[in-house]
This record gives structure tokens, sequence and C-alpha cells, in this order.
């Protein structure tokens, strides 16, 4: 499956403390990913913060050059 943006889904997740989120119909496990601010390699996430019960913070490690970069919501992608 190739990362698609999908801001409700990520507002879910981050809502819910989550980085994966279960689609009911298929059982399919989502999670988010980022594009790396220097090469535009799709990274994981390698650091979060919660305040509450949701999640405040995100930190994203790039898997090719190992960049540490946070994004906004807007600019997650789910996979």
């Amino acid at each position: 499956m190739q990362p698609v943006k999908d801001i409700k889904k990520v507002k879910t997740m981050l809502a819910r403390g989550q980085t994966t989120l279960a689609d009911p119909a298929t059982g399919y496990q989502y999670s988010m990913a980022a594009c790396c601010l220097k090469d535009g390699s799709f990274s994981s996430i390698a650091q979060l913060e919660k305040s509450g019960g949701s999640i405040s913070r995100l930190v994203f490690k790039c898997p090719l050059c190992s960049n540490l970069f946070e994004v906004k919501p807007k600019d997650i992608y789910i996979w």
C-alpha cells in the first residue's frame, strides 16, 4: 500500500494517543509516516510525546539519511 494523506485518520490517531488505527472492515492496521524534509523518503516515527491521553508531538526519522524531523498533522501520511 502506498502512503496517502488522510487528515481525519491522523487526527483520530493523535487524539486517541495511538500510532496505529485498525480499519474495522478489513482489520488492516494503518500507521503514520512522513516525508523526510531532506530527501523525501518516507520515514517512520522515532519519538513521541503525550499530553494526557493524546499525542502532542511526533518526531520522525529518515531511514536513508537519519534526519530527525517534525511535521504538522496535515503533512502526515498513513499506510
